[in-house]
C-alpha cells in the first residue's frame, strides 16, 4: 500500500495547524491526494436559545460558511505549492465524521493535532484522538511537535504480533528519508518466580539467554522478510520493561515519530489500546503514528 490520500482533520487551532503543516509535508513527499476536514458540532437547541434572534438553521449556515472559507484559504495556500487539496466542513460528531470521510474517501492516512499539554490526562478519557483511534481502521498520526523538517528517526517498537509488523510495514512507506530503529524489549516476568521455585542463578540465566537468542532470530528475520536490505533499517534489542525502553530509546536516539500498532479490538481496545501503547501516547513527547489492526 501506498500513501496516495491523506486526510488532516483541524480544528482551525495551533495544534490543527501543526497538523495541517505535518500533513502537506508527507503529501507532498508522497505526491498524495490531501483532505481537509473541519467537522463543526451539531449544536443542542438550548445554545440556539441564547443566541440573537437567529434561527438554528441560520447559525448553522453562518458557522459553516465561515468554516468552509477558512478551509478554502488554507486549500489555496497549499495549492500554490504543488499539492492535490480537497476540502470539506462536515457536521455532526468529530471521530463519526473524521472516520466516515476516510471510510468514504479510501484515504491511507488520518493525520489530527495532539490535545495540547493536557492531552496525556484526556487522552484516554475521550478525546477526538481516542475515539477516532477507538471506532476507525485508518492509520492515524497524532502530530505534538511543531514540524519544522521531514522525520528524521523513526521508531517502531515490536514484539513479533501481526499489528506491530503492521506498524513497521507502515513505517517503511510512510517515511521516506528517516532512519528506522526496529525495538523488541525482552522481559522476563517469571525470572524471580524461577528462583522462588528453587531454579538456582545459572538455570535462570540461560533461561534468559534462551529468549534473547529468540529474540534476536525473530529481529532477524522481520527485518530480512520486511526491509529487504533497506540501509535505513537498525534493530535494536533491549532487556527491560517495554515503556521503559521505548521512552529510553526515543529521547537517546533523538526520535521525532515513533510507529506503534494498536493493540485491542474488544475488552474495550484492551484496556483502550493495549497498555504499550497506552504508555507511548502518554510518556513520549515525539509524533505518534498508530496503526490499526
Amino acid at each position: 500500500m501506498e500513501i496516495q490520500r491523506i486526510l488532516i482533520a483541524t480544528d482551525f487551532s495551533p495544534r490543527g495547524e501543526r497538523a495541517v503543516q505535518r500533513g502537506a509535508q508527507l503529501a507532498a513527499e508522497h505526491a498524495a491526494e490531501l483532505y481537509l476536514l473541519h467537522v463543526l458540532p451539531a449544536l443542542p437547541l438550548e445554545v440556539f436559545k441564547r443566541l440573537i434572534a437567529e434561527t438554528p438553521l441560520e447559525t448553522e449556515q453562518r458557522l459553516y460558511n465561515r468554516a468552509k472559507a477558512a478551509l478554502q484559504n488554507r486549500a489555496e495556500i497549499l495549492a500554490l505549492k504543488g499539492i492535490r487539496v480537497k476540502h470539506h466542513v462536515a457536521i455532526g460528531r468529530a471521530h463519526l465524521e473524521i472516520n466516515r470521510y476516510a471510510q468514504s474517501h479510501h484515504v491511507d492516512l488520518i493525520v489530527i493535532g495532539d490535545q495540547g499539554e493536557s492531552f496525556a490526562r484526556e487522552f484516554f478519557l475521550g478525546t477526538t484522538a481516542s475515539k477516532t483511534l477507538r471506532t476507525g481502521h485508518h492509520p492515524l498520526l497524532i502530530v505534538r511537535q511543531e514540524p519544522r523538517d521531514k522525520y528524521k528517526h523513526v521508531l517502531v517498537p515490536v514484539d513479533f504480533s501481526k499489528n506491530s509488523l503492521n506498524a513497521l510495514e507502515m513505517a517503511l512507506k510512510a517515511v521516506m528519508d528517516a532512519s528506522i530503529h526496529v525495538l523488541h524489549a525482552v522481559e522476563m516476568p517469571l525470572g524471580q518466580k524461577m528462583k522462588q521455585a528453587g531454579f538456582d542463578a545459572e538455570q535462570v540465566e540461560h533461561f534468559r539467554s534462551q529468549i534473547l537468542i529468540h529474540a534476536r532470530e525473530g529481529m532477524e528475520k522481520i527485518v530480512s522478510d520486511y526491509a529487504h536490505g533497506d540501509r535505513r533499517v537498525a534493530s535494536l534489542i533491549e532487556y527491560g520493561h517495554a515503556p521503559d525502553m521505548i521512552r529510553e530509546k526515543a529521547q537517546a536516539l533523538d526520535i521525532d515519530l515513533i510507529v506503534i500498532g494498536k493493540r485491542g479490538q474488544t475488552e474495550l481496545d484492551e484496556a483502550l489500546f493495549g497498555s504499550v501503547t497506552k504508555h507511548v501516547l502518554y510518556e513520549t513527547p515525539c509524533d505518534v503514528l498508530v496503526v490499526n489492526p
